[in-house]
């Protein structure tokens, strides 16, 4: 059964594994999870060729749903603020696979309904940021085609709802899975050809962000100066970086959409940050990392600005600091469930490896082991 759902997919290569799906089709059958999400409802129609009511009883002696409000969508923005402030502090499975259900069982349904335009661009604008939410945490999860996945119907319903600095955001969130990818690569030929792709994404998500208001535009272009750092060119960069901080300074300006809400001056310097480790510029990225940890202080976004801390400081052959600040990471590290601050954490010692001799790399070596064996690595 496994193998007929994968091959009913219509990309069956970006599908989960067979095994994968085994395991999900086992929980179905044995009754631990009654719930099977609309995707997989859909391709276990085609691999029978049954149709929805017939396979799953949804018939129309069913009660149909009242058409969507504007409730609706504060609902769900309400359901979106709790999910992200779990995600921050604590991440994990559970949280994840919540987040996943209500997305298919609640949020999904809503959309089809017949609805007045205002309420209905409403609705998907927020369903659009709960998608790109959900997509995250299945990216920290190592699950990279799942996230792309969940992105492409972001991006559907980012157009649905006619605000264009949404398809911005899902531009350029596709550009950073393309730089995660390009984090894990180990040949350079396909190191290269993920970050080409990067900045093919981030450069469209910058374009169209220039009918963005002010913040907007700052946080979705910074991602393009990201991508441009980690092909090594610093002078692109710094172009890139001195058009964030010229869209920053005309805050105030017009109405910042409301996705932008959790993001702000501590998101842009870590950003910001992330550029001048990729460059090795580590006295700037120490000033960045310093001014973003002045606003970032929820667990998750201060252990990643952490990480850049300490790089910045054995970039700048401050060893001492670094070692100090790479304890301070690790401790937080230990309590976020993901895989990108995997990546940091091995990123952190790579940048002390330089003195792996010395007494104090030592001890943050090892207080590193938990942390990469939680990686699985």
């Amino acid at each position: 059964m496994a193998v007929e759902i994968r091959n009913a997919a219509e990309y069956p290569h970006k599908m989960p594994t067979t095994r994968s799906l085994a395991r999900n089709i086992e929980r179905w059958e044995d009754g631990t999870v009654v719930r099977i999400s609309e995707r997989y409802r859909i391709l276990y129609c085609h691999v029978f060729g049954m149709s929805m009511d017939d396979l799953f009883g949804d018939g129309p002696d069913r009660a149909a749903p009242p058409p969507p409000s504007e409730g609706d969508a504060e609902a769900i923005g309400m359901m979106l603020a709790a999910l992200m402030t779990s995600d921050r502090r604590f991440g994990g499975a559970r949280i994840r696979r919540q987040a996943t259900d209500y997305l298919s069982d609640v949020i999904e349904p809503r959309l089809h309904g017949p609805a007045p335009d205002e309420v209905r661009r409403r609705l998907f604008s927020v369903a659009t940021e709960f998608v790109m939410r959900v997509a995250a945490m299945h990216l920290d999860a190592d699950q990279a085609s799942m996230a792309v996945s969940l992105l492409g119907r972001a991006s559907s319903m980012a157009a649905e709802s006619q605000d264009i600095t949404l398809t911005a955001w899902t531009l350029s969130r596709r550009g950073e899975h393309e730089m995660h990818h390009a984090a894990l690569a180990v040949r350079p030929a396909q190191k290269h050809a993920f970050i080409q792709q990067a900045l093919a994404y981030t450069e469209g998500a910058a374009g169209v962000a220039r009918a963005a208001p002010p913040i907007g535009r700052a946080f979705l272009t910074t991602k393009h100066a990201l991508a441009w750092s980690m092909a090594g060119d610093r002078a692109q960069t710094q172009r890139v970086l001195g058009r964030v901080w010229d869209a920053y300074e005309a805050a105030g300006t017009a109405e910042e959409p409301h996705w932008m809400g959790p993001y702000g001056l501590g998101h842009l310097r870590h950003e910001e940050g992330r550029c001048y480790v990729n460059l090795g510029m580590g006295r700037d990225a120490v000033r960045a990392a310093e001014a973003s940890l002045a606003e970032r202080t929820e667990v998750r976004p201060r252990a990643f600005s952490l990480g850049i801390l300490a790089i910045g400081h054995a970039q700048s052959l401050d060893v001492e600091q670094a070692c100090a600040t790479a304890h301070e990471f690790l401790q937080l590290a230990s309590q976020v469930s993901s895989r990108r601050i995997c990546i940091r954490t091995r990123e952190v010692l790579d940048a002390l490896a330089p003195y792996q001799n010395e007494p104090m790399v030592e001890d943050v070596q090892e207080a590193a082991r938990p942390v990469l064996e939680v990686c699985g690595r």
